[in-house]
């Protein structure tokens, strides 16, 4: 019974999230996906009701009214508009009513360039969330926000060497960039500079050859937080465990047309970071268990704080590392 009122909590909040505009005072809109992560980790209705008063109270900005109607044979003229995102939004809502959610995402992720790294990973974050709890109007918001916020990296990597490992690519991106400061104020403002420098252009390397470079992507990310404790490397974190969520859904053809530009985007923020390591980092030792990890994350009104610990739960539950529970513990502050 609990479980049933949880998730139709959670579904009753998520459909007065679309109440709210893509952006958010400050930051962009992360409600949604912060409820999903609560519930999924066992915050109570309740708390899910507690949190989402607070995010209407201290963030949320009002959705504009949406006066247009975009035809689904016409979506992709909206490309990188970000004030289409409400009238996209209610035309992939639509579609997705007839046709059926991953059919609409499987055909517009097919016809555009994949920009994963667009709303600093968020937009692929909300569609993974979207798609896990099985919320149509989040995955429309989630799909609407990759198109109307379109942030491609146009970085080939066919015909470059390969690295030899994600970590020997990622510290390879970093020093590229000389320890210069990357201008910029936001997480977005900051990949478009690092994306447009001729250093790191030249500096990318191609993804190792192996037959899981999700995986290893996700050991590496995991790592790279540890070791640097870098927000925008949180979103490394979050950001492949989202890519994993969506790409279980599409045929594997689209997957591995898809994984360049991830590969890409991924290079990039580790490369905004400008302090390359390549020492492996110490295996720490954390007093607590995922169960005080979980408790206190869903305590939290910090967002990131509740995705980032979801994610390490949800990592660490597929391939074991004590990284992601120390790195969950840091935190919510455990250690």
């Amino acid at each position: 019974m609990q479980v049933d009122c949880m998730d139709a909590t959670l579904s009753e909040l998520l459909d007065a999230n679309a109440g709210f505009d893509l952006a958010a005072r400050g930051t962009t809109n992360h409600c949604p996906m912060a409820l999903v992560a609560l519930s999924r980790m066992g915050a109570s209705p309740a708390r899910l009701h507690e949190f989402f008063a607070m995010w209407e109270r201290k963030y949320a900005l009002p959705a504009p009214r949406v006066d247009v109607t975009i035809d689904r044979r016409d979506w992709s003229r909206e490309l990188g508009n970000p004030a289409a995102f409400g009238a996209l939004r209610m035309g992939f809502l639509d579609w997705m009513a007839d046709d059926g959610p991953i059919p609409v995402i499987t055909q517009v992720l097919s016809a555009v360039p994949f920009a994963p790294a667009t709303g600093a990973f968020h937009a692929l974050i909300r569609l993974a969330y979207g798609i896990e709890a099985a919320h149509a109007g989040e995955m429309a918001a989630g799909l609407a926000a990759l198109v109307a916020s379109h942030l491609p990296i146009a970085v080939p990597v066919d015909g470059r060497r390969r690295a030899e490992s994600v970590d020997a690519a990622f510290y390879e991106a970093a020093r590229a960039m000389a320890n210069d400061p990357v201008p910029g104020n936001s997480i977005t403002a900051r990949l478009r500079a690092v994306a447009n420098d001729a250093r790191f252009q030249q500096a990318v390397l191609a993804p190792p050859a192996t037959s899981s470079l999700l995986d290893d992507v996700a050991r590496a990310a995991i790592a790279a937080y540890w070791r640097t404790g870098d927000f925008t490397v949180l979103h490394t974190v979050t950001g492949t465990h989202a890519a994993r969520i969506l790409f279980a859904q599409l045929p594997d053809s689209l997957v591995e047309q898809l994984l360049p530009a991830l590969w890409i985007a991924l290079c990039t923020a580790y490369a905004t970071v400008r302090k390359p390591s390549d020492v492996e980092p110490d295996v720490p030792g954390v007093e607590g268990d995922w169960s005080e990890a979980c408790r206190l994350a869903v305590l939290s009104d910090d967002d990131h704080v509740v995705k980032m610990t979801y994610t390490c739960l949800c990592e660490h539950r597929r391939n074991a590392s004590a990284l992601y529970l120390a790195s969950a513990a840091r935190l919510v502050g455990m250690a």
